[in-house]
């Protein structure tokens, strides 16, 4: 059974989603996460790395969705029967308890970029104590903002820890991904004051130096084609 050549810019979209899928399993196997993804601190040089790789890795798996919904064309979204008022009373619902671990979902939309503010410099909430009592006694231990960071200063990455998790069941079972984007995408679009799906600016992480050329070019050009088909989607959308 022959099937037909893929064109260069599939390839490129079959390569970049099966490389991202190897390396994201390989940061799941690095952090030794098992069935019960629980990792409440990481050392500080680890967080680090493991945050930079998820903002890259995410807005690459993000523009993959979207390019392989666009090529398929947007599902119709099924038409909901309108509701006929009767003279029953509403019935309360009981509201559902939420496990204790809940499985993450990863998410579609691309968070924007917030407007840098001047924050105004940290004080401590307590009363300032005398730093010396006497000449003749030790200096108090200092104060927990007054440590200088330190490679070996373990901190909280379970929310890091969530989106890793997420990300891999994105590969695990990309069908229901694919189709979930394809109903985001739908939706953004089905009603007029609906607000229609953006691509934020890629992460600084793509440019970091541990970046190869060609994963570096390969996420540039996916980046402009999802953007460009967006577009387009969206003029079509505007003449219709």
């Amino acid at each position: 059974m022959s099937s037909a050549p893929l064109d260069p810019f599939q390839s490129l979209v079959m390569v970049a989603w099966r490389r991202a899928d190897y390396l994201v399993h390989q940061m799941v196997r690095a952090l030794g996460l098992g069935r019960l993804p629980c990792k409440p601190f990481l050392l500080r040089p680890v967080r680090a790395r493991l945050a930079a790789d998820l903002a890259r890795f995410e807005a690459l798996t993000r523009r993959l969705l979207v390019l392989m919904v666009l090529e398929k064309g947007l599902p119709s979204l099924p038409s909901r029967a309108p509701s006929v008022a009767t003279g029953k009373p509403a019935v309360s619902r009981v509201p559902v308890k939420r496990p204790v671990f809940s499985t993450p979902v990863f998410r579609l939309a691309e968070p924007m970029p917030r407007e840098a503010t001047a924050l105004p410099p940290r004080r401590p909430a307590g009363p300032l104590r005398p730093r010396i009592l006497r000449l003749d006694q030790p200096l108090p231990p200092p104060e927990p903002w007054e440590y200088p960071p330190r490679a070996d200063d373990l901190l909280p990455s379970q929310p890091l820890i969530r989106r890793l998790v997420a990300l891999r069941d994105v590969f695990a079972d990309p069908a229901t991904h694919i189709a979930r984007m394809g109903r985001h995408l739908a939706r953004s679009r089905a009603a007029p004051q609906a607000r229609p799906y953006r691509l934020a600016p890629l992460p600084k992480a793509v440019n970091a130096r541990r970046v190869s050329k060609d994963e570096r070019e390969s996420l540039l050009q996916l980046d402009f084609e999802a953007r460009l088909s967006l577009e387009e989607l969206e003029q079509e959308l505007d003449t219709s």
